[in-house]
């Protein structure tokens, strides 16, 4: 009986010891592969993530008067970003409700002309939104390791916009704006797990709806109050959205 046992024990320890020297065989890309194979589970109920979003857009304007008002651009610049970060909990396989926190800042500054007048105009946006959402995965590899997802979200967003115009270096006139900021919309993806749980996303925000309150006072004290509401269906591909995700205990 001891005999079996101890022979029991050297065909275990043989078995091991050559699949260590296989794995050991193994490229680095191999080895990578080889994570996903067994057990990769990362959508499945109970499962967390989180992640870092960012969308950046530098752009010289030339002709129009898209970003700083003025009824010709002679020339002019404007640099957007937005840093989103955002966690999310699994409350079934392959659905997670999460919570996103975005900050962002347009600035833009330029020189034009405004009724026949040549000024100098700069203006800084600062937004700040917290977006509760809904999103679904849907696998399009067997390992689960290249997947699309939809989101549906809730955005509440508060900012503050400055716009001042200055002829000859002197300041002629100034802006300051609050607003107020509620949507609702509808933004797929792409997931691709890179290095473990590690995951690279591309997001487009696609379809929504936005209700925004202003109210602007100038630089003689007088108030203006407006309300807009807007339906967006936009393919627009500048607006792409890249991000990191690391998704906790992914591989059981």
């Amino acid at each position: 009986m001891k005999n079996l046992l101890l022979s029991l024990v050297l065909i275990l320890t043989s078995i091991n010891f050559v699949t260590a020297q296989q794995k050991e065989k193994l490229s680095p890309v191999e080895l990578m592969f080889e994570y996903y194979n067994e057990d990769f589970k990362p959508f499945h109920k109970g499962k967390w993530f989180t992640a870092l979003t960012f969308n950046i857009e530098d752009e010289n304007l030339k002709s129009g008067n898209k970003y700083i008002g003025f009824d010709k651009i002679i020339e002019g610049e404007s640099f957007n970003y937005e840093v989103k970060i955002k966690g999310g909990y699994s409350i079934g396989n392959y659905s997670f409700v999460g919570l996103g926190i975005t900050h962002g800042r347009d600035k833009s500054e330029g020189r034009g002309i405004i009724l026949l007048d040549t000024l100098n105009s700069e203006s800084v946006t600062n937004k700040n939104i917290i977006s509760p959402y809904l999103r679904t995965y849907y696998p399009l590899s067997k390992n689960q390791r290249l997947s699309f997802f939809n989101e549906i979200k809730m955005d509440l967003g508060f900012g503050d916009t400055e716009v001042k115009s200055y002829n000859n270096q002197e300041l002629t006139e100034q802006e300051n704006t609050d607003e107020f900021m509620f949507g609702i919309g509808i933004s797929p993806g792409i997931n691709f797990f890179a290095i473990e749980n590690f995951a690279f996303e591309i997001q487009l925000d696609v379809l929504g709806y936005e209700y925004e309150r202003s109210t602007t006072i100038d630089n003689e004290g007088n108030e203006l109050v407006t309300d807009s509401h807007n339906v967006d269906f936009k393919l627009d591909l500048l607006s792409l959205n890249f991000g990191l995700a690391y998704y906790f205990g992914a591989k059981n």
